[in-house]
């Protein structure tokens, strides 16, 4: 089973990868989703400048930036891992995207600042079009990052005689029909994770006294229903799109992966009845969100690892093997734990001091 199936520095390097990625996904989901729901919220609720913003879209803008902080932060520990793990593939498919590649950090500066416009108050008693076209143009953001780390996953794992081909194009933009599948995957799954994220805060800001109407849970747990069947219909999608090479059942079920498939699937069904359990009862959404949280972790955890899976079956790294030990040889674990330890009482102080300061209702 994944990752038995590797040695032992391989094995401990795809471990490491797995658990720091699942983490980056969660702030990402809420990353992309959100922004894609204030977007929606913003142009089509709030164009007029009357009615008041919906308590869940006035939180995601609050935290939208510590949200992606944390995205971001959470996201360089698997960045690492990848290079180390699949440095060739990896590091062809950033070349051959290079000018587009390079696009993604100053992409990212622009949409962290769109962020802490929605926020601020000047922007908040403007006209409803400058909070939309804000709004849109932070979800923009976020989703050219999205399409352009999925088009660098797609390309890295086609063989070495497609890369030449490719790179005698002189092209920039790499060209798959199974790219906006599974782009639909990644954007639509995230809006459950973003649901039960946010339903969390939510429930918070009522137990502390501000009002958060039942419907407003409602409204997020249909949200929720539609982005996972949505992404189910994408991942039909993207194996119907796959090309005659592409890695299909007999790796998603075989030894390796069928555990993982399977906990995917069920972590989703947990997932799905934890979300309709919300939407029948949205006055008592705790262990509705408690059972949405453990499904989805479970959904994203196997499906994670499935999907290195079937990357290890199209990509050699046998070659790679004595770099991984050697690179295991290396100290500085421990060093890096400890910093890992300071850093997060470093940031929950943080939100402790803000929280103190802002008062339990605006925390």
């Amino acid at each position: 089973m994944f990752p038995l199936d590797q040695p032992l520095p391989t094995m401990f390097y795809l471990t490491l990868y797995v658990v720091t990625l699942v983490v980056h996904v969660l702030f990402m989901n809420y990353v992309l989703a959100g922004s894609a729901y204030v977007a929606w919220v913003s142009v089509f609720r709030g164009t007029d400048g009357q009615r008041p913003t919906a308590p869940a879209a006035r939180v995601l803008r609050d935290w939208m930036p510590a949200a992606l902080s944390a995205a971001i932060t959470a996201g360089v520990a698997p960045l690492l891992f990848l290079q180390i793990l699949y440095k060739k593939d990896f590091y062809t498919a950033n070349l051959l995207l290079f000018h587009r590649w390079m696009a993604i950090l100053p992409v990212l500066i622009v949409g962290f600042y769109l962020t802490y416009f929605l926020k601020s108050k000047r922007i908040t008693h403007r006209h409803g079009l400058v909070r939309a076209a804000i709004g849109v143009g932070a979800f923009a953001c976020f989703a050219f990052v999205a399409y352009s780390w999925t088009e660098n996953h797609l390309l890295s794992q086609r063989s070495q005689v497609f890369k030449t081909a490719f790179y005698a194009t002189s092209s920039i933009i790499y060209t798959d029909p199974r790219l906006l599948p599974r782009l639909g995957i990644w954007f639509f799954g995230a809006f459950p994770t973003m649901v039960w994220m946010l339903g969390w805060q939510l429930r918070y800001q009522r137990n502390t006294g501000q009002p958060v109407p039942g419907s407003e849970f409602k409204r997020l747990a249909v949200t929720g229903v539609v982005g996972l069947a949505m992404a189910g219909l994408c991942a039909c999608g993207y194996l119907w799109a796959g090309p005659a090479d592409e890695v299909g059942g007999s790796v998603i079920f075989g030894q390796s992966a069928l555990v993982w498939t399977v906990s995917s699937l069920m972590g989703g069904l947990v997932l799905l009845i934890g979300l309709v359990w919300l939407a029948i009862c949205p006055d008592q959404p705790t262990r509705s969100l408690a059972l949405a949280t453990v499904g989805s972790v479970v959904a994203i955890l196997g499906a994670t690892c499935v999907r290195e899976v079937v990357r290890l079956n199209r990509v050699d790294l046998e070659p790679l093997y004595t770099q991984h030990a050697a690179a295991m040889k290396v100290g500085g674990l421990w060093v890096f734990l400890l910093f890992f330890a300071v850093n997060g009482v470093l940031i929950a102080w943080c939100f402790a001091l803000a929280r103190r300061k802002m008062g339990p209702l605006n925390a």
